[in-house]
């Protein structure tokens, strides 16, 4: 019996080696500020995970992803990533969980995949794609002209329930639940977002229901085409009451650089947020870019005023 144990435990070891852990992470290094953000904001050097990670360009941060072969066709997943980690080395602060962007886990095979835990919202996953800079942290047109919508806070949640279905010749939908659960105020949360790509051409659609009792239902769809010399999207989203409005971009490759332009206008308010962009990988995984964000009218989130950032963001 000791000897069928013994043999159980080094094959549950074997079976425990193949599982395929990876330690990434995304370092942003800046000059500049943000005083659409924080209005008296001086130049200064930030890492992106600065004030909220809300600095340079990108969120400065380690994670952890893993996958193993649980059963034929079938593999377990994880993913754990910190929360920005700031120029002092802080990761977060003031009390913000340790693993504050992803904690989840799931399983994937020809179903397609579902997941469990802290994840990004079905709304910015659907969405992001059709942000031509990435969702950027201080210049980004939608978050500052929509205070926010699917960007920040809102672009993720805790006790999310996702399934995404397969790619099926280009469509793909993804649903999410999130119960209120104990949380005084929630309210039960459904999204959907479907998404369609092919060639030149992407579009996506996504509504999510309203997170708390006092907040309001959101949707938004967007759409973009690659011309070959140029590639133009148009988009619109909605979050109630000031927080609505039509987003355009533009980007190009010029003289080996990737320039691109985008433009939200609230439909509410009609202030209107700029936002202009230059990057460039100099080096393997390393890339150098420029960002200048124009909001021209403040709202509930943010000040009427610029940001840029000057900086390096090195990935691993």
């Amino acid at each position: 019996m000791k000897k069928v144990l013994a043999v159980a435990a080094i094959l549950g070891l074997a079976g425990a080696a193949q599982a395929q852990v990876t330690m990434y992470g995304l370092i942003d290094m800046s000059i500049g500020q943000n005083q659409i953000g924080f209005k008296d904001q001086k130049v200064d050097f930030f890492s992106g995970g600065d004030n909220g990670s809300s600095q340079g360009n990108s969120t400065t941060r380690v994670g952890l992803k893993g996958s193993t072969l649980v059963a034929p066709g079938i593999t377990a997943k994880f993913n754990l990533e910190t929360a920005g980690i700031t120029s002092n080395g802080d990761v977060g602060g003031g009390g913000t969980p340790f693993f504050n962007r992803q904690a989840w886990a799931g399983f994937a095979g020809s179903f397609g995949e579902v997941r469990l835990g802290k994840q990004d919202s079905v709304a910015f996953q659907t969405m992001v794609g059709f942000d031509f800079n990435g969702a950027a942290n201080a210049a980004a047109a939608q978050q500052n002209a929509l205070a926010g919508t699917w960007f920040g806070a809102g672009g993720r949640q805790d006790r999310s329930l996702q399934y995404i279905t397969p790619d099926m010749g280009g469509l793909k939908a993804q649903v999410g639940f999130q119960p209120k659960g104990n949380v005084a105020g929630a309210e039960d949360n459904l999204s959907l977002g479907v998404s369609y790509a092919a060639g030149p051409l992407a579009v996506a659609i996504v509504g999510e229901g309203k997170r708390a009792k006092a907040g309001n239902d959101f949707y938004s769809v967007a759409g973009s085409y690659d011309l070959g010399v140029v590639k133009v999207m148009l988009g619109y989203a909605d979050g109630g009451k000031d927080l609505r409005g039509t987003t355009f971009g533009i980007t190009a490759p010029v003289a080996g650089l990737n320039v691109g332009l985008n433009y939200t206008l609230n439909s509410d308010s009609k202030a209107g947020a700029t936002e202009i962009f230059v990057n460039k990988e100099i080096f393997k995984g390393t890339y150098a870019y420029f960002d200048y964000g124009n909001l021209d009218k403040a709202n509930a989130a943010f000040n009427k005023g610029d940001a840029y950032a000057l900086g390096v963001i090195y990935t691993f």
